[in-house]
């Protein structure tokens, strides 16, 4: 179901992927949505990825393997990053991509409390209870200046 103001949307709505709903207990498939995401696409209908939703679902990849702390890349996600990069061997290569990401999510600059916040968003509820909780990576010297 969609939100109250996405409401217009939904007969646009071909299908929801839950990573949750596809997870067979273990983390290689859980680790990324973007990944379900693209092995589906690569399935059903490989061509309507064009090279620019293939580099930002490929960053968006690598920006998760990049936030996991112990295994980086699954090998679910190496075969889907592989078959992105042979479908566009024009792709950048991943350590520029990763030094970006890496860049941006410590480089807060330009970017309002607000907004560092709402990035990395994730909510929990039980029903009655929500609860939100956020992640923002800055220096000292930032902290101080807000």
């Amino acid at each position: 179901l969609l939100d109250s103001e996405d409401k217009s949307l939904e007969s646009a709505v071909v299908k929801v992927i839950n990573p949750d709903e596809q997870c067979d207990g273990s983390l290689e498939l859980q680790a990324s949505s973007s990944s379900l995401v693209v092995k589906e696409i690569l399935q059903e209908a490989p061509e309507l990825i064009t090279q620019q939703l293939a580099y930002l679902l490929r960053g968006s990849i690598l920006f998760k393997c990049m936030s996991l702390e112990a295994d980086g890349i699954t090998e679910q996600q190496e075969k889907i990053l592989s078959m992105l990069e042979e479908k566009f061997p024009d792709l950048p290569p991943r350590e520029e991509i990763i030094s970006v990401l890496q860049e941006t999510q410590l480089n807060p600059q330009g970017v309002s409390i607000e907004e560092a916040m709402l990035k990395d968003l994730k909510e929990i509820s039980d029903g009655e209870i929500k609860v939100a909780i956020s992640t923002v990576y800055m220096t000292l010297e930032v902290r101080r200046n807000l």
